[in-house]
This record gives C-alpha cells, sequence and structure tokens, in this order.
C-alpha cells in the first residue's frame, strides 16, 4: 500500500521542478511511511511512499522493467499476482523481486490497458512509457483506491490525495461552482469531479492516458453487469455458490507478509468476513462508545467468542471522541459529510498500534440488500401508485420532511438519492447561488443495464455512495494512520456473482440480507443473525445541539460566513434556526474544511 504521485510537463523541452515532486511526495507520508522513492528524467518525474505489506525488502517504488523502458508507481494490492507471475515467466519475462508492483508491469508490457482486466485486487496504478513519452493511469473496478490529476500552467500532475496536489506553488484553490451544490446534495462530490475547478478523480474502473501532451478523456475497462439473473439456480445453489466465493475472497486477503487484522464492529457484514478467517491467523478490533444506542462492541465480543478469535476492545467516552473530532475532519482534503468518519479514525488509531492490514466488512449493504429503502423501493415498485395514499407531509421542525411520503412518487434513480438528502433541492440553490445538476445520477441511470428496476438502486449506489463516499473516507482515515483496510465483499468475483442474484433472493420475507443471514445461521451466534442495521455513527443530533455548539459558534458565524462569500448567510441562519441537525452537520464538515484547505 502506497501513496503515488507524478509530475508530467506538457511541453516535453521543459525539465520540472525536482523540489515540487519532493514536497508532493512529504505530503503522503502516511500513507507509506516505511520508504520513499523518487525518480526523475527530463519532462517527467514520479514518487512513491511505501507502506511495506509484501516483499518488504525488494519492493522499492518506482519500479522498471528490464530495459527500463517501463517504469510503475502502484497503490494497493494485487491478490492473484503469483499466478500471473508464473504465466509471465513461461513467457521469458525476468523479475528481480517478489512483488506484485513488478508484476503489474511486465502484465502491461505483454498486454497494455487489457492488463487490467486481469488483475485481482484493489489498485491505482501510474506507468509511463519512456520510449513513447506517454503516461497510463489507472484504477480498480470498484474504485477503492483512488487517484486525482489535475492540468494547470504547462504541467500535468497526479497523486493518490489532492492534498499532495495542492502543495505545488502554481496551483489555484478555486471551488467549483458546480460541484458546491452537489457536496450539500450528496454529502460529496460525485466522481469524476471534485469540490476544485481544475482537479479532477479518475473513476472506479476507469483508466486515462497522457499522449503527446493530450490529456485523453477516461475510459471505462470494466462495468457492474445486471442484465442477466441466475433464474436457473434454486435457493441452496445460490447460497452455496455465495459462501464459495465470499470464504474466496477473505482467502485472498490474507496474503501479507505482516500480520493481519479485522474491523469487528458486530454487525453481520464483518461478523460474517470473520467467520471465514481461521481464527488463529487475526487479532479482532472493536471500539464501543458510552452510549449505548451506538455501541455494538457487546455483540462483537458474543462473535469473537464464538469463533474463537483473539478480541481487543476499547470503550471510548465522549469526551475523548469530541476531542478528536477537529483531527479526524481536517483530515479530509474534499469536504465529506459522513458522520461514521469519526468512528473509523478511532478505530483506524486503535488497530493500528498492532497490525498494518485490516480486513472490513464494507460492500456488504450494497451487493447483499442491507438499506431498508431497498425494501421501500421493492414495495413502491410493486404497488400502484394511485393506490398509495401519497401526500405532501408537513414540515418537521427538524427542518427534513418526512422523506419517504415525500419523495415516493419520484422516478428510483431519483427518490433513491433524494430519501438521503438534508437539503432541498431549492434551499441548496439558495444556499450556493448555483443551480443543482443531477447529471451524475442520469449517467449512471443510462449506463444500468438490468430489467429490474430494484437493482438500479444497488447500482446507483455501488457507483456513488459506495466509491466517492464510503471507500473515500475508509482510504483517508485508515491510510492518515499507516493502516491498509482490504474488503473481501468488494471482491471482483463475488460482486459480479451478487448482481446476477435476483432481488427476491437477497430479501427473502421482507427482510434486509436475507440471504447473508441465512448463510449466518451456520457460522454465527443467533443474537448477531437478526440484529437490526445500526450503522457505524454517533449520537449527531445531540452533541450538535450540546457539546459541539462552540465549534458551530465559531465555524458558522454569519460575520465568517459574510466574509468567505462562498455560502448564503441568510440561508445558513434559517437552517441553524430551524435545528436541521444533518444540514448543520454538512455545513460544520464544509466550513471546516474551506479553513483547512480552501
Amino acid at each position: 500500500m502506497c501513496g503515488i504521485c507524478g509530475i508530467l510537463a506538457l511541453d516535453r523541452k521543459k525539465e520540472i521542478d525536482c523540489q515540487q515532486l519532493e514536497g508532493m511526495v512529504r505530503s503522503l507520508y502516511p500513507r507509506g511511511p516505511d520508504d520513499e522513492g523518487i525518480f526523475v528524467k527530463e519532462s517527467f518525474g514520479f514518487g512513491s511512499r511505501r507502506l511495506s505489506i509484501i516483499d518488504i525488502k525488494g519492493g522499492h517504488q518506482p519500479l522498471f522493467n528490464e530495459d527500463k523502458s517501463l517504469g510503475i508507481v502502484f497503490n494497493g494490492e494485487i491478490y492473484n499476482f503469483l499466478e500471473l507471475k508464473k504465466t509471465l515467466l513461461k513467457k521469458g519475462h525476468r523479475f528481480s523481486t517478489r512483488s506484485d508492483t513488478e508484476v503489474i508491469l511486465h502484465l502491461y508490457e505483454d498486454l497494455g490497458e487489457k492488463c487490467l482486466l486481469k488483475l485481482e485486487g484493489m489498485f491505482a496504478l501510474a506507468i509511463f512509457d519512456f520510449r513513447k513519452k506517454e503516461l497510463f493511469l489507472a484504477r480498480d473496478p470498484i474504485g477503492k483506491k483512488p487517484l486525482y490529476w489535475s492540468v494547470f500552467g504547462d504541467k500535468f500532475v497526479f497523486a493518490s490525495e489532492p492534498k499532495a496536489i495542492l502543495t505545488l506553488p502554481d496551483f489555484k484553490k478555486i471551488i467549483d461552482k458546480d460541484s458546491l451544490p452537489k457536496y450539500f446534495f450528496y454529502g460529496y462530490v460525485p466522481s469524476p469531479n471534485t469540490i476544485f475547478r481544475t482537479i479532477k478523480r479518475l473513476s472506479s474502473g476507469c483508466f486515462m492516458y497522457v499522449r503527446k501532451s493530450v490529456v485523453e478523456e477516461e475510459k471505462k475497462y470494466w462495468e457492474i453487469d445486471y442484465s442477466e439473473k441466475f433464474n436457473d439456480l434454486n435457493t441452496k445453489e445460490i447460497k452455496d455458490r455465495t459462501i464459495s466465493l465470499l470464504a474466496k475472497a477473505v482467502e485472498k486477503r490474507l496474503i501479507a507478509d505482516v500480520p493481519i487484522g479485522i474491523f469487528l464492529s458486530g454487525g453481520l457484514d464483518s461478523s460474517l468476513v470473520a467467520a471465514f478467517i481461521p481464527s488463529k491467523k487475526v487479532e479482532a478490533f472493536t471500539i464501543g462508545f458510552e452510549d449505548s444506542s451506538f455501541d455494538e462492541s457487546i455483540y462483537a465480543k458474543k462473535t469473537a467468542d464464538y469463533l474463537g478469535i483473539k478480541q481487543n476492545i476499547e470503550v471510548f467516552s465522549d469526551s475523548e471522541v469530541l476531542g478528536i473530532l477537529p483531527k479526524a475532519l481536517e483530515l479530509m482534503d474534499e469536504p465529506l459529510a459522513d458522520p461514521s468518519v469519526l468512528p473509523t479514525y478511532l478505530l483506524s488509531v486503535f488497530t493500528r498500534r498492532k497490525v498494518k492490514v485490516a480486513l472490513s466488512g464494507d460492500g456488504g449493504d450494497e451487493n447483499f440488500a442491507g438499506y431498508p429503502k431497498y425494501l421501500a423501493h421493492y414495495l413502491l415498485e410493486k404497488t400502484p401508485l394511485k393506490k398509495f395514499p401519497f401526500r405532501r407531509p408537513p414540515e418537521q421542525p427538524s427542518g427534513k420532511f418526512w422523506t419517504f411520503e415525500a419523495y415516493a412518487g419520484f422516478p428510483l434513480e431519483l427518490r433513491n438519492q433524494f430519501w438521503l438528502s438534508s437539503f432541498s433541492v431549492e434551499e441548496i440553490e439558495k444556499l450556493t447561488g448555483t443551480k443543482l445538476d443531477l447529471s451524475d445520477i442520469y449517467k449512471y441511470h443510462q449506463a444500468f443495464n438490468g430489467k429490474d428496476l430494484v437493482d438500479e438502486a444497488f447500482f446507483l449506489d455501488q457507483k456513488m455512495t459506495l466509491a466517492d463516499q464510503n471507500l473515500v473516507k475508509v482510504d483517508r482515515v485508515s491510510m492518515a494512520n499507516s493502516l491498509e483496510v482490504r474488503c473481501p465483499f468488494l471482491d471482483k468475483d463475488l460482486v459480479e456473482f451478487a448482481a446476477k442474484i435476483p432481488f427476491k433472493s437477497k430479501i427473502g420475507r421482507f427482510k434486509t440480507k436475507s440471504l447473508l443471514r441465512e448463510i449466518a445461521k451456520e457460522l454465527l451466534p443467533p443474537e448477531i443473525i437478526n440484529l437490526p442495521k445500526k450503522g457505524f455513527g454517533i449520537p449527531l443530533r445531540e452533541w450538535l445541539s450540546n457539546e459541539l455548539m462552540p465549534l458551530i459558534n465559531e465555524n458558522l458565524s454569519l460575520k465568517k460566513i459574510r466574509e468567505e462569500d462562498i455560502l448564503n448567510p441568510e440561508v445558513v441562519e434559517r437552517i441553524l434556526k430551524k435545528r436541521n441537525y444533518e444540514a448543520i452537520w454538512k455545513l460544520l464538515v464544509f466550513e471546516i474544511w474551506l479553513k483547512k484547505w480552501g
């Protein structure tokens, strides 16, 4: 696992500034404190910070092929690299390391961009062809590892995090006026855009080239296919194949030359991942909270004891959590309004004390119907709207409408997101002074190829909320603590299989994750199987009403908002008075981000 970056002078007669590249590399230190590598040749240079996981002594980057015609920097893990290496050795390739990075480079030498379809794992990579003087960038199919790029002045730059690009003295920090309302609608900015006008995020499952000083558009090499269903498989066959694929996904992610742990929350997904790990191979890490309504550590302990896994638990007081909140939010170099960033950060700090790698249950909800809204979509699609007693509900004290009823009549692709938004469109447009552009939703709506409308809810969440919010959150806070997180439920083979499972097989008797619950009956204690979904959250409403008021007063004062001249102070004042807590949280996150990174 690493942090990578690079600079390419678009005028190939110019040489790059080595000090600027060194500054980018330094900014990525937490992503890879074990090793540093920089290579510069005339108009191109790239660098890496390395967290050593596989081939600890020999995996130094940047890394080159035999004749030095190709060079690579790589962030991620390739789980099938040993099988790929055997094939490449038979073809005459010679290797100087035991690393997966070198396997990628030789595979690219053989297949070019088609090599991406052979890779099993998570990755963001950059390969430079010194003969053709062209740069190749790519991300893994699901989007687990990030990659950002920008063009300004006379150069093209890329990096694992925006903060590396922000170190460059000639980069101008200009907020993208079209992305600003998107942040307040989604709680993040969907790919390929970011909050900055001139920084882009390479989309999941995509690659791009910079050839002859031309920055080409990103191209899709893989997409989740919902066009076919396993209508010929019975329930037992679907269950058995899901078990087999999940077991293989976990087994792949146990390859490492360092100790491995698991995030064990007490929920179904992480507990199932733990169930497929030989008990002696890992230790479990769990955090708990004083507020029992947000604490699942008791269930995590039941699972660990049941499976015979050594467990590490730390319970945090409210004062400890609140004390670390500003630091956790300041880590995010792009505004991200998911409140679970805080517990995820605390869990990463705790876990990193003993291990470098941790498995997690991320992706189970999006692939196996874990959110209650999926059931709501299903009921709405099966119930004619004219028979459903819809009416516009009265406004509640929180400032929100009861969103199920308010947006039930919307097309699925819209209500899937409107149900989650803490702002109305009108409010967002008044707040930012810019019309909200929903083209991101329509883009994925058009790309969806399934016949079952409810499947589109999975697809939209996989492409947007999962890739651009949840995985960004996990990457930032874990890598800020030099911890690699691996997600078995996001294994490509398992994701492809899950897309072909009929919706009814995932929900059974109108119960979320029914298929996974059936699998869990044979593997986990009974108390875990039917637990309602809690999420990994914090008592947001209570804290914003009490303990966080000083932080709100400091960051959302109307004087400050007026001086910044970005948001409408009158709208901010209305939101504060209505006590729309989710909206206040988005405002607070944005202002803390703006002060640190804007």
